[in-house]
């Protein structure tokens, strides 16, 4: 039974250095047609003025709630948010990014008629300089689909991508499973396949209710050794649950799908690591062990672990080269 003084979405926003995106950001929660939500901020010790920004908001709003703390990264910020949450439901903002007015309640609405456990949406690329909006072109139809049928689809990366923000989620997924964030980047690749595989139904619109800001900071271009590491971590984390729920065979033509493009990605994230840094050395080596650690969480006798797998080949660090020239 709902208890009627805790709101029915809790949205969970951890805030770092975004002082020119976060205005825009809360402002579209606050447009939000459906209004039975509280809003969680996590300053996640940002060095600009985003935490003033987000003191000032919570001021003016009962429903904002603002937890400051030292920082500790995107997963941890977002599974303090968790433990505090009351809603049924559960949403997650990344607080340089921004909502169309009705994110929430499409969202609600497709959870509530099709009696699912997730609902997901298209979203837009959004360029802040020329204010241009991409729609992301590889949509899913309009639909509801079986757990299994889902993870096939997420898996593949087509119609359905492993972003934690474009989606809404009964929190009893994360609390009945102990799901939590793991403190790695591109900790989304490694949750969102657990949270649909412990759903029964998801349900998804093809309307584009989610704006994904592209900035400067944007991870193609910041992109470090051991977040590279990270991504492939997140690929060997997916084979780690499935191989102990006892569940790969059924998802092996989705894995073959996924490590197509998470070698292309690798190798994409490798290249341009070595040409930031104008040092090419050990640039081939980087690829192949990439290669190799990818090949080694597909092979048949792989033997899963408990918690985030290690990479069994590592990355070396492009030292920038002082005297290099274009």
């Amino acid at each position: 039974m709902i208890n009627k003084n805790c709101p029915l979405i809790s949205i969970i926003i951890p805030i770092y250095n975004v002082e020119k995106f976060l205005p825009k950001c809360l402002d579209s929660i606050i447009n939000q047609t459906f209004k039975d939500t509280e809003v969680i901020l996590v300053n996640d010790g940002s060095k600009d003025s985003s935490g003033k920004i987000a003191e000032s908001f919570a001021s003016l709003n009962k429903n904002f709630i603002l937890i400051n703390k030292k920082n500790g990264g995107l997963s941890e910020a977002r599974n303090k948010g968790l433990e505090i949450a009351r809603g049924k439901y559960i949403s997650f903002v990344d607080s340089d990014d921004y909502l169309h007015p009705q994110f929430l309640e499409k969202l609600l609405n497709l959870i509530i008629s099709h009696n699912a456990d997730i609902s997901c949406c298209n979203f837009f690329f959004y360029f802040p300089k020329t204010k241009i909006k991409v729609s992301y072109p590889f949509r899913g139809k309009t639909s509801v689909h079986f757990s299994s049928h889902a993870l096939k689809k997420l898996i593949s990366g087509t119609t359905l991508q492993s972003f934690v923000w474009n989606k809404l989620y009964k929190k009893s997924l994360f609390i009945d499973n102990n799901i939590k964030f793991q403190n790695i980047c591109f900790e989304d690749l490694a949750i969102v396949p657990q949270l649909f595989y412990r759903s029964d139904k998801i349900a998804i619109t093809s309307k584009p209710l989610y704006y994904y800001t592209q900035r400067k900071g944007s991870t193609l271009r910041s992109i470090k050794t051991d977040e590279i590491e990270d991504y492939i971590k997140s690929f060997g984390s997916i084979r780690n649950f499935l191989e102990n729920e006892r569940k790969y065979s059924l998802y092996e033509k989705s894995i073959d799908s996924y490590t197509k493009k998470i070698k292309l990605m690798t190798n994409l994230y490798i290249f341009n690591l070595h040409l930031k840094t104008f040092n090419f050395k050990n640039l081939a080596k980087n690829i192949k062990n990439s290669s190799k650690s990818i090949k080694f969480f597909l092979e048949e006798d792989y033997q899963p672990t408990t918690g985030m797998p290690n990479i069994p080949f590592p990355l070396f660090e492009p030292r920038k080269e002082q005297n290099s020239k274009m």
